[in-house]
Formats: C-alpha cells, structure tokens, sequence
C-alpha cells in the first residue's frame, strides 16, 4: 500500500471517528438537556423532601398553636416574638455568613470545612457567654423584666446551633433535605412538649420561652446526628481567607435583613406594649404562614439549585420566572382569601380574644403579598455573587420600617400596619427591579409570568366571598363558619391547579412531568 493510500485510509478512518458538526450539536443538546434532567430531578426531591417535613412541622406547630393560642395571652406571645428575635440575631452571628460560603463554594476542600468549623465554635462560645451577662440589659431596653430570664434560657441552644453549622451547611449543599426536614420535624415536637408540659406544671409565664430554647437544642442535635463527620485538624489562615470575603458579606447582608424583618416586633413591643404586639405578630404570622412555608419548601432548595446555573444568566433567568410563576399561584390566592376572612378564621382558630388582629390583617395583606413572590431574591444574589445586594436592599428597608413605626406609632397599631405594609410592598419591588438588571430582563417579564396567578387570585377571592356571605346568611358561628370560607376557594384552586400539583409530584418522585422546571429545557 502506498504512503497516499495509508495517508487516505487514516483521513477516511479520522472522518469516521469524529462526528460532524450536527451529530456534536446534537450530542451537546443531549448533555445539557440530561444535565437539567438531573439538576431538576434533584431540586423536585429536594422540595419533596421539605414539603413532606413541612406537613409534619406545619401539623405540630398549627395544632399547638391553637392550642396555646387559647391558653395563653397575648402578651406571652409579645415576648415569645422577641425572644424569637435575640434567637435569630444569634443564630445569625454564630452562622457569620460560614454555611452560605460554604455551599457556593466551587472548589470546597476539607481545610474549608475545618476552618469553618473552628470558626463557628469560637464564636458560639463567646456569643453564649455575652446574651448570658447580657440579658438584664436586653429586659431594661425592651421593658420587659422576663427577659432576663428568657434570654438566658437561649444561651446552650445557641451553642448547639453554632457547633452544627457545617453540618447543616453540608446537608443543603449535598441537597440531603431529608435530614433537614426531620430536623426542622424534631424541633417543632420539641417546642409544643415543653410548652404543653409547662402549662401544666403551672408554669405559663415560662411555657413559650422553655419551649423555643427546647426548640432550637433539638433542631440543632438532630443536624449533628444526621451528618456526624467531624472535621479533624487545624484551621488554615489561608482557607479562612477564601471564605472570610463571601461569608462577610453574607453576614453584613444577613444582619441587616434579619434586623430589617424584625425591627418592627422590637419597635412595636417597646412603643405600644407587649399585648399590642401579640396581635402584631399573630396578624403577621397567620399571613406569613403560606410564604414562609413556600420559603422553607423551594426557597431554601433553590439557593443550591441556582448556584449550579450561576454562570448562565438565559437559564438562570428562565428558572427565576418560572419558581416566580409557581409561588405566585399559591402565595397570592391564600393571602386574597386570608384578608377577606380574617375575622372568621382568627375567631375559629385562636378564639374571640384574638379579634383585634383581623383590621391590622387587612392593612398587611398587601405588602406581604408582594413579599411572598421576593422568596428567591436572596437565593439569587447569593448564587451569582452578589450578596451585597441584600445590604443595599435591606438597609433600605431598615432604615424606611424605623421610620414608619416611629412617626404611626402615636397614631396606634392599625397607622403602623398601614405604613409597614406600604413599605414592604416598596422594597419588594425595588428588589425585583435588581433582579432584572442582575438577570438582563424585563421587569414586566417577571410581571407577566403572574398572568395566571391573578386569574386563580380573583377566582379564589370570589369564591370566599360567596362561601362568607352563605356562612352570615345561615347564621353560622365559629368554628363552623371556617368550612364555609375555607371548602369554596380550596375546592376552587383544586380544580384550575390539578394538572400542575399532580405534574410536581410526579416529578418529585421521578416521573417525567410538564412543568415548571422542564420549561427550562427547551
């Protein structure tokens, strides 16, 4: 065989071996689209994963609030709200921003995770023994004398929760979100044990403070058994400086959100008293339920999710729109159908006592309702490196609430309701307006995937009101008249949403579906 022969058998067996350009194209189409396929997958089980949780939390903590509702008073749950408050800032501080550096991490290594570790140990020991000498202070700035004992009850749990931060961090980055809802389960049994058991002993005043603390031990051990791997060795200065940056700014961010969320409840208990924060936070807590409830589902799942698309703002985009589109169909007819009845459902499920939050309910119900649809922003920021935009954000905010509560303060708690409420829905726009800019999309875009969600607002709305109306015209009381409000619009959102929850759980227990992740394919 001659050299040209040879030369033309290897360019002829070349030509064979390497595909052509459509057969790459082709391949590369099959790789993205397995690539979402398994992102998806993995994001569904992990929403499954917290929904099933969620209903097992969301059982326990409904069923003894209720219960606790009807036993206590108002003011108890006055200072349980700032309690829950001292509780978040130091979970917070002892957090430093550490589990968010360490799931975004491309490149995390085990240095990381034992700096890390060290890290949060350091920080949780002094945090306990500050709020411990701390406390009286705390009690004398809010006006409440039972704080220092509250605060006090606090400092363990906030040392556990400090030593199970890289546990809790790998779980969520590993989307093991199993082991996270059977935390979050624990810790809920946990808290309504105490507090029933309290109760009993004669011990009312103590009941709710006990139980947080019990609340917060449990969440945290439960993390620590279920990832039980202890980093072994010495911190590293310079993976401390690999994280130090991106956690930093998660901390400044989280502080100044946390304190933005909160400041109200410390404004409100300080200026109007402790009762009036009790219906303060039930009005808050009865509205925020279903958005928080979304959060603790998807939101905390798509931080991960995300952080896998960070370098593709098209998909990433897309994805955004579509979580939006699915929050928004849940989020927007519950609060509709909440505000229309509020009276029925507050005097059904906490008693009569509880009445007086219904007005302050209303004057909510929109700005919460535009909060409930900013439930990715965070995760968003974060997964693109942009956690500084939380700190503009929220300082904002910060700085808007402050002003708000103070000058309606004197004015009572429906003028303060009213100017919370216009300055939540103010920031919750400005901060989707960023995620456009970060996103390259339009805002209209994100206003047009809710196309659907108003047309099951309005539906449900409507179907409230006839259920309310049939309730009156019976003459149906409490808490009869629950079903009369509650069967019409949940027998209304089942009939337009079938195909889409039947599609999510198929898709979480690995059946191919049509739904809101498989858009992102195309």
């Amino acid at each position: 065989m001659s050299e040209l022969q040879q030369s033309d058998l290897v360019g002829s067996e070349q030509l064979d071996a390497e595909p052509s350009p459509s057969e790459q194209s082709s391949e590369h189409v099959s790789g993205r689209t397995s690539a979402w396929s398994a992102l998806w997958d993995a994001f569904a089980r992990g929403v499954r994963d917290n929904m099933l949780g969620e209903i097992g939390v969301q059982g326990v903590r409904i069923g003894g609030l209720i219960y606790l509702a009807r036993a206590l008073q108002p003011q108890d749950f006055g200072l349980l709200k700032v309690l829950t408050v001292v509780s978040m800032f130091g979970i917070l501080l002892v957090e430093a921003g550490i589990p968010e550096a360490l799931i975004q991490r491309d490149d995390l290594r085990r240095e990381h995770e034992i700096t890390a570790w060290w890290s949060t140990v350091a920080i949780s020991l002094s945090l306990m023994v500050g709020l411990y000498f701390g406390a009286p202070w705390l009690a004398n700035a809010m006006g409440m004398k039972r704080l220092v004992f509250g605060a006090r009850l606090l400092c363990v749990p906030i040392l556990l929760q400090g030593l199970a931060v890289c546990a809790r961090a790998r779980l969520q980055r590993e989307l093991r979100f199993g082991a996270v809802a059977l935390a979050n389960v624990g810790a809920e049994v946990a808290f309504l044990v105490i507090a029933v058991v309290l109760l009993f002993e004669g011990l009312p005043q103590w009941s709710l403070p006990a139980a947080l603390g019990a609340r917060l031990g449990v969440h945290a051990l439960i993390t620590l058994g279920a990832d039980a791997r202890l980093p072994l060795g010495f911190p590293r200065l310079r993976a401390a400086q690999d994280l130090l940056g991106f956690a930093g700014t998660v901390l400044a961010g989280g502080l100044i959100t946390t304190g933005s969320g909160n400041v109200d409840y410390l404004l409100v208990g300080r200026l109007l008293g402790s009762a009036a924060l009790g219906y303060y936070s039930i009005a808050w807590d009865l509205f925020r339920f279903f958005p928080s409830l979304l959060h603790r589902i998807a939101g905390i799942v798509a931080f991960p999710a995300f952080c896998r698309l960070q370098d593709n703002d098209r998909e990433l985009a897309l994805a955004y729109r579509n979580f939006v589109n699915y929050i928004g169909r849940v989020v927007l007819p519950v609060l509709g159908c909440i505000a229309i009845a509020a009276p029925e459902l507050l005097a059904s499920i906490y008693g009569s006592k509880w009445l007086p939050a219904a007005t302050p309910m209303r004057l909510l119900v929109f700005g919460l309702a535009l909060i409930g649809l900013c439930s990715a922003i965070g995760p968003l920021y974060y997964s693109k490196g942009y956690p500084s935009f939380d700190i503009y954000l929220n300082g904002t905010h910060l700085l808007l609430i402050v002003a708000a509560v103070g000058l309606t303060a004197p004015m009572g708690l429906w003028a303060v309701c009213a100017a919370v409420s216009l300055v939540e829905a103010t920031i919750s726009i400005f901060g989707q307006h960023f995620v456009s800019l970060l996103l390259g999309m339009r805002l209209r875009e994100l206003a047009t995937a809710l196309n659907s969600a108003f047309r099951i607002t309005v539906a449900c709305i409507m179907a409230t009101l006839v259920g309310k109306l049939a309730g009156t015209a019976l003459n149906v009381r409490a808490p009869i008249i629950l079903l009369f409000v509650v069967a019409p619009p949940a027998v209304v959102f089942c009939w337009l949403e079938a195909d889409e929850v039947l599609g999510m759980v198929r898709r979480a227990f690995k059946s191919r579906w049509s739904g809101v992740m498989d858009v992102a394919e195309t």
